[in-house]
């Protein structure tokens, strides 16, 4: 029993990781998109895709939270 809690946490903490670096890189393409945005207005289209990105990262790191609070 104790070695299948151990995996689950090892598991729980890989996917709080992943959630936490895709979250990263969705916020750096929007810190470069400012930079862009200065050489060509018309970059201002990609926002949307890049603010969805992040919105469903934010929402996947508290998907992540929820479920491992509430295996231990």
């Amino acid at each position: 029993m104790a070695d299948q809690a151990k995996a689950q946490s090892s598991i729980a903490r890989s996917l709080m990781t992943l959630a936490m670096v895709n979250a990263g890189i969705w916020a750096i393409s929007i810190i470069a998109l400012v930079f862009v945005i200065q050489h060509s207005p018309a970059a201002k289209g990609l926002f949307p895709i890049l603010g969805g990105g992040t919105a469903v990262a934010v929402s996947m790191i508290s998907l992540v939270t929820r479920q491992t609070s509430g295996a231990d």
